[in-house]
């Protein structure tokens, strides 16, 4: 049905023009490398721009005082969290986690950091001021602090975030290992939500709208623990995730949602509102559910081939609903692989993976992939 070349990159450099002082930078830029733009000039005449596609993913400077205290200032990736699938604690970077590629480095804000490691190496505290893009200002200047230390074999982290306009947060962090698994858990607790709550009603305006962080009167306590096993020896790699999403919506609350959603749109004539109210419907679905969970199961150069296979599912655990991704590849030669993967879909039409599904009538897509010229230097 559908065809969906992809050419991107990711252009870095790293500069040390002084033992004491570094500059990196990186940039993005994808196929058709345009992105287009139309305005209305003085004649109210429709004028389009193609403008190059190339956005600053980081660029910053690190330098320090004396051997003590290290700075870093400019817009870069910020390693908050222990979580996999799922970090509640990950508070300051400006993309969630992608499900399909949970290890890729997101982006990070403009920030100016100040780093402190004290005692044995491990230990560190990181102070942070961080700016915001659209509207820079002090009222939007978030602080947020960090401190991470080592206790035997186990990683322990605790920071807090403040901005003035949203909501608070405190987060505790830890990872380590217990027997042959690597187990890491975090805990968030929030005072308000920057969360946009969604509610519907029979009667127009149909959508009402409402943040917690107006009056951070209500705590949302979050959290997440999982696991990760890697058996080297037969090239097999399984982590599983849980977590608790204080933010998402009661099970009274959620089902009401869907249920008057449901027959406001059977109800509302086709046009503007009933799309306004689907795509309304579709947001107050994601993360509604207060309970997930998240697995992976990958086996690499089966026995000693070229041939490689995974499969991942996600689901919400309050309504479950949710997707299974398998995927089979063949090594086909460097640099060159082709990958076999069906995403299914499950869930009934009133629960979230049922709303959000892409596909419409399709639960079930398959998909064939060549990657081909790809790699890092």
């Amino acid at each position: 049905h559908e065809l969906a070349p992809a050419l991107n990159s990711l252009l870095y450099f790293d500069a040390r023009p002084e033992e004491d002082f570094r500059v990196h930078g990186s940039f993005k830029t994808a196929w058709p490398f345009r992105t287009s733009s139309s305005f209305k000039d003085g004649t109210n005449k429709t004028v389009v721009l193609s403008i190059p596609d190339i956005r600053i993913f980081e660029l910053f400077s690190d330098f320090q005082l004396g051997d003590s205290v290290y700075f870093r200032f400019g817009k870069a990736t910020v390693k908050w969290g222990v979580g996999y699938f799922f970090s509640p604690a990950d508070i300051i970077n400006l993309e969630p986690i992608d499900f399909f590629d949970p290890t890729a480095q997101r982006e990070g804000p403009l920030q100016f950091r100040v780093f402190i490691p004290y005692g044995p190496s491990q230990n560190t505290l990181s102070f942070y001021a961080i700016f915001d893009e659209d509207n820079p200002d002090f009222k939007t200047t978030a602080l947020a602090g960090k401190a991470e230390f080592v206790l035997g074999n186990y990683e322990l982290g605790a920071s807090a975030y403040y901005r003035n306009d949203t909501t608070e947060r405190a987060a505790l962090t830890v990872s380590g290992p217990i027997g042959i698994f690597d187990m890491f858990a975090e805990g968030v607790l929030a005072r308000g939500s920057p969360k946009t709550f969604y509610t519907f009603s029979s009667t127009a305006p149909y959508i009402a709208l409402s943040q917690a962080a107006d009056h951070r009167t209500t705590l949302y306590p979050s959290a997440t623990a999982g696991f990760l096993y890697n058996d080297q020896n037969n090239n097999l790699t399984t982590i599983a995730q849980y977590f608790y999403n204080g933010e998402g919506y009661s099970n009274a609350d959620r089902k009401n949602n869907i249920t008057t959603l449901t027959n406001l749109l059977t109800m509302l004539p086709a046009g503007t509102t009933k799309d306004t109210v689907l795509g309304a419907g579709k947001l107050a679905a994601l993360f509604s559910g207060r309970h997930y969970g998240a697995a992976s199961v990958s086996l690499s150069e089966i026995g000693g081939s070229d041939f490689s296979a995974s499969i991942l599912g996600i689901m919400n655990l309050s309504d479950t609903s949710g997707f299974v991704y398998p995927t089979v590849s063949w090594q086909i030669a460097d640099y060159l692989k082709l990958s076999l993967f069906s995403l299914i879909f499950y869930g009934a039409d009133d629960t979230e993976y049922g709303i959000l599904a892409p596909y419409g009538p399709r639960p079930i897509s398959i998909g064939l992939k060549l990657t081909a010229g790809t790699g890092n230097f």
